[in-house]
């Protein structure tokens, strides 16, 4: 028997939170059917303050399921929620065998846990080790398009990462997205949870970082298991958005936790902390003169037309 404690936050996203779970169930019956050691898992669930009513109705829905609620303060965010729900699932005092962090926006296929497990397997044949495995998503129907899984550097020194595809095997990666990510208890009993600087984003990808510098394997899957829809502004989109607000405004806007200067330069300073100086110059000139920076960012090669 495999143990897995799911780790997932959520917040006012009801419908897409129950379409999550039933998909994430009917994988694990998928995978139970056709392998003699079945799966056995345990969900936590952290309600940050929900007003939708997904708490109850999750519990309604998968009453004959293993799902312990845990309630939020209503301002823990992303990070801050699986950080709860996480620490909640080692409270327990049960030897899991690996924890999977899952969005609640995410809709697994029913090959996951055969390409999490054989991507695993892979990187411990390759290292030694066991470590972390991201399943790579792509857009609603359009399994070409891919979206979140893991980047690997293409130029370290200026923080640029080119978003792995799938290519009918596992491959090592430089950082991961948590939307499907598998962690082996080894690396979570050495170095525990999330960093608990990290307020709502970069959490996911300073945790694969972190794993990269102590030699355990950070691996995406061969193929596409999911899909989770990309809703972030490009870079490009961005910062045309910034230079149509007043200063007032982007002030609220880069301090706000969803689009929070304070997570991005935490994630440079903790793990390429010879970028810190230029990348605070560079979000301080986006912030009192996004136009100046605009320029500067499309001749340095940022934006694609």
């Amino acid at each position: 028997m495999i143990r897995i404690a799911t780790i997932v936050t959520c917040f006012n996203r009801k419908q897409k939170t129950l379409s999550c779970l039933r998909h994430f169930y009917e994988a694990i019956n998928y995978y139970n059917q056709s392998n003699p050691s079945p799966i056995c898992i345990t969900v936590f669930l952290t309600d940050d303050g929900c007003t939708d009513g997904t708490a109850e109705a999750v519990s309604s829905t998968f009453s004959d399921k293993d799902i312990r609620i845990l309630q939020g303060t209503g301002s823990l965010f992303w990070a801050g929620g699986m950080r709860l729900a996480w620490q909640a699932s080692i409270d327990t005092g049960i030897l899991w065998d690996a924890f999977l962090l899952l969005n609640d926006d995410t809709i697994i296929y029913p090959n996951v846990f055969n390409e999490l497990f054989e991507a695993d397997e892979w990187g411990c044949q390759q290292t030694g080790r066991h470590g972390m495995v991201s399943g790579i998503t792509c857009q609603p129907e359009c399994t070409e398009d891919v979206t979140y899984g893991g980047r690997k550097f293409v130029g370290k020194f200026k923080g640029r990462r080119q978003l792995a595809r799938p290519t009918g095997k596992p491959q090592f990666v430089d950082t991961t997205h948590a939307n499907i990510l598998l962690i082996h208890h080894d690396l979570v009993d050495r170095y525990g949870i999330f960093y608990k600087g990290f307020v709502h984003g970069a959490a996911d990808e300073d945790y694969s970082m972190m794993a990269n510098r102590h030699s355990f394997p950070v691996m995406v899957t061969s193929h596409v298991c999911g899909e989770c829809k990309f809703d972030h502004d490009s870079e490009k989109d961005e910062i045309f958005k910034l230079m149509n607000m007043t200063l007032v405004e982007r002030r609220q806007y880069v301090n706000s936790p969803t689009h929070s200067d304070q997570d991005y330069l935490l994630f440079v300073s903790r793990n390429m902390p010879f970028r810190y100086p230029f990348a605070w110059l560079l979000r301080t000139i986006r912030l009192y003169y996004p136009k100046f920076y605009y320029h500067v960012t499309k001749i340095r090669g940022v934006y694609k037309s």
